[in-house]
């Protein structure tokens, strides 16, 4: 499938923590993130990127690169076509319209302090149940990002004076902490982002979509804007050298939770 050439130094839209909850039903992903995407940036938005940041026991980039592989339209789809790149670690989706996402690789792993660690740009290799500087090794030795990403609740008390500590002793490799869109926006205050800031380790966005929440809060509702050399036969390439670049700038678009739909999100995971 040929793709887009793109200008050097062009605007990327990246949003870093992607779940696809239904394996069956990708265009769901794809329609929901092109919507968010065209409500935030506009009618021809720049390039998407989605890092699909799923558990090691939900195979997602590994089935729709057999998708991509079998190089023909599928019912599951709908508007989309789904095609390889020059690199493992990427997918590219196009619309009818022509606009691409691009669908990268991660994963989410729970460490033995029950923290998730994000694997970005790296195929889904590393088993739950490692500490969190064994975690964050590994994803490095494997030639991933490492983000620590926040969660309700994970970094309070014991486990955020875990991340403190970690935050404070790390400085072996790239490290990034994650927001996402399910933070209400009431919840102002994060010391391990100031933390983080102050250290000049970077904030990367992403929405969490949540089950409960998914047509709400989308895939490409919450993220970064960053310009970068980008290749589109290589864009988790091209990512991986923004983001490891000191002089890149990262923008946020979307917005964060209203506490109403906060409050409602978690009453239904608990029930659910």
């Amino acid at each position: 499938m040929p793709l887009p050439a793109h200008p050097p130094g062009v605007p990327v839209a990246v949003d870093s923590h992607v779940h696809l909850h239904d394996l069956r039903d990708p265009a769901a992903l794809l329609d929901g993130a092109y919507a968010a995407l065209t409500g935030c940036l506009g009618h021809r938005p720049p390039p998407a990127l989605l890092i699909l940041t799923e558990p090691e026991s939900r195979p997602t980039f590994a089935r729709l690169r057999e998708i991509a592989a079998a190089g023909r339209p599928t019912a599951d789809l709908g508007c989309w076509r789904i095609g390889t790149t020059d690199e493992p670690i990427s997918l590219a989706a196009r619309h009818r319209t022509g606009d691409t996402i691009y669908l990268l690789a991660g994963q989410q792993i729970v460490t033995a302090e029950n923290l998730e660690v994000l694997s970005l740009l790296a195929l889904p290799e590393i088993a739950d149940g490692l500490g969190l500087a064994e975690t964050v090794l590994r994803i490095r030795q494997l030639g991933g990002l490492p983000v620590l990403p926040w969660g309700v609740g994970k970094w309070l008390g014991r486990r955020g004076t875990t991340v403190s500590d970690f935050l404070a002793g790390d400085s072996a490799g790239p490290l990034f902490v994650g927001d996402n869109g399910g933070r209400p926006g009431l919840w102002a205050f994060v010391p391990q982002f100031r933390q983080a800031r102050a250290k000049n380790i970077r904030i990367l966005r992403g929405s969490d979509p949540l089950r409960c929440s998914f047509r709400r809060r989308s895939a490409g509702s919450y993220g970064n804007i960053l310009r970068c050399h980008f290749d589109p036969a290589r864009p988790g390439q091209s990512l991986y050298d923004a983001l490891t670049a000191a002089g890149t700038a990262l923008e946020t678009f979307g917005r964060h939770e209203s506490l109403w739909h906060f409050l409602r999100d978690q009453i239904a995971l608990r029930i659910s």
